[in-house]
């Protein structure tokens, strides 16, 4: 009984051992390992969702024959431009099917009828305007005769007083030219003045008269004396004006006018006589028949022609313009011909297939966005994109459709989102894929520690900072994440500090700077926020 008991003594001693040379083993291992660590920095922190899309164009299609005949044109090349419109190919017309060459007839009849049926606007707007011409006429002649009336009638009054004046001054020639006995001695009374004035300068003048011609004073005598003389006639004239009746001619003269005004009174009464009453009913009766006829044919078309008949019309020539278009094929927008699968004399049939066009001046990526971050993306959101088939090219990108309707796969909501390249070039092919990254969020002048440093215990967030040697676990809140740094926040974290990134926490309080850092407990690595 006692050699068992010793054996299972130093079984038991045996064990103790073991596990004490094992933990030293550890320690020994843990203690030799490198310490990784990291500097706490300020700096910039973008939230970033990345997948993946194929590259897709503004616009693709394939044009395709319409009709069956021989190509007898292809004018456009692989990777030409081509403008909304422009002429690809031409079918040869001596190979078109007989149905072709029926449309180039259909076409002229049908734009004959259409032409037959609009020339009727023609015809209502002539008969329109016949209508109007003729109203105006017809409110002319009124308006006109009534402005002449009134003018006749201003006329007939001023000669009626030109009769009255001219009668007057007829009447006074039978008369001297003045019966006022006051008028006639004032003008004698001037004479006989200028009679004395004229006989005292003809008696200064006899003082220097045998004198020589150019005297001062006998040129001064002569030239009062010509002045005394000149007045004193020319008041003789008048006193005897006043004293003698009218001349014969001056008698003629005034009947001659009398006689004008008494015609020019006949004559504007004449005229009166005949617009006061209103424009001459005959003229008046040709004005209001033409007006007549001009409605009547205003009546005939004002209505045009039927809607539907115009529309029919119409519709046929457009049916047989499409047809004969068939000949020539046109792109549908402008672009860059990427394929050309049509040879000059090929013969095609309708659905050949004949050129690829895309619009490569727009290049975008499709991408699919989880319900969970659909919410985060919005248009006009900066994006970087790359291609594993362009190494070392980044392109710059921009949303610009966030799609509200999702599609359901494997039980999984995903949304479309289309990103434009911005700066596409021709590495970029149709159909690549590209690796697209949206910036969703960013944050500036921020702390951030690699992701590597944030553990977690008890749903609590933490950095370890290593101060003398020891490990201090410090309490964070993480904010936006990179997916290699995060955004931390604590009140005891400062720019500069070093942390722990493989270390372990010891349970110890420490006092740094005025900073109180205290812990304890396990730990768990945290990889993200």
């Amino acid at each position: 009984m006692k050699k068992y008991l010793w054996i299972g003594g130093i079984v038991i001693i045996a064990l103790v051992a073991g596990v004490w040379v094992y933990r030293t083993y550890a320690q020994n291992q843990t203690s030799n390992t490198p310490q990784q660590t990291a500097t706490v920095q300020r700096g910039n922190v973008q939230s970033i969702l990345s997948s993946a899309g194929s590259v897709q164009f503004g616009q693709s299609a394939i044009v395709n024959w319409q009709t069956s005949g021989k190509v007898g044109q292809v004018l456009v090349k692989s990777g030409d431009q081509v403008t909304a419109g422009q002429e690809l190919a031409v079918l040869d017309p001596s190979s078109l099917p007989a149905s072709m060459i029926n449309a180039q007839q259909n076409l002229i009849d049908a734009q004959k009828n259409l032409d037959d049926l609009e020339n009727t606007k023609t015809q209502q707007a002539q008969a329109y305007q016949a209508v109007v011409d003729a109203q105006n006429t017809l409110d002319q002649l009124k308006q006109t005769t009534d402005t002449q009336a009134a003018q006749a009638q201003v006329d007939l009054a001023n000669a009626q007083q030109a009769v009255v004046d001219a009668q007057k001054a007829r009447t006074k020639l039978d008369y001297p030219h003045s019966s006022d006995p006051l008028v006639i001695q004032n003008a004698e009374t001037n004479w006989l003045l200028a009679k004395k004035d004229y006989q005292k300068a003809l008696q200064q003048f006899s003082k220097y008269e045998k004198k020589a011609l150019t005297n001062p004073e006998r040129a001064l005598a002569l030239k009062n004396l010509l002045t005394a003389r000149t007045k004193m006639d020319q008041l003789f004239a008048t006193y005897n004006w006043y004293l003698m009746s009218a001349t014969d001619i001056e008698v003629a003269q005034a009947d001659a006018a009398l006689a004008q005004a008494q015609a020019n009174l006949a004559a504007a009464q004449t005229k009166y006589d005949s617009l006061k009453n209103g424009p001459d009913s005959s003229v008046v009766a040709v004005d209001e028949a033409a007006l007549a006829d001009a409605q009547r044919q205003w009546n005939l078309v004002k209505d045009g022609p039927n809607p539907d008949d115009l529309a029919a019309a119409k519709a046929a020539v457009a049916a047989a313009q499409a047809t004969l278009d068939q000949i020539h094929m046109s792109a549908p927008f402008a672009g860059t011909i990427t394929d050309v699968n049509v040879n000059l004399g090929d013969l095609v049939s309708s659905g050949t297939e004949a050129f690829r066009i895309d619009d490569l001046s727009k290049a975008f990526v499709e991408i699919q966005a989880s319900e969970v971050d659909v919410n985060n993306i919005k248009v006009g959101q900066p994006v970087t994109l790359t291609f594993d088939a362009i190494p070392d090219q980044e392109y710059r990108g921009t949303v610009t459709e966030v799609s509200s309707i999702g599609s359901i796969s494997q039980g999984v909501v995903n949304y479309p989102v289309t990103v434009e390249i911005q700066n596409p070039d021709n590495m970029i092919k149709l159909g690549m894929t590209a690796a697209v990254n949206i910036v969703t969020n960013e944050h500036d002048d921020v702390l951030v520690v690699p992701n590597q440093a944030i553990r977690v215990s008890g749903g609590q967030r933490s950095v370890t900072v290593l101060y003398e040697g020891q490990q201090i676990e410090v309490p964070v809140t993480v904010g936006l994440n990179n997916g290699t740094v995060s955004e931390v926040n604590s009140d005891q974290l400062r720019e500069g500090d070093t942390v722990v990134i493989n270390g372990s926490v010891a349970s110890q309080t420490s006092n740094f700077n005025g900073r109180s850092f205290g812990g304890g407990g396990p730990n768990v690595f945290f990889g993200g926020p």
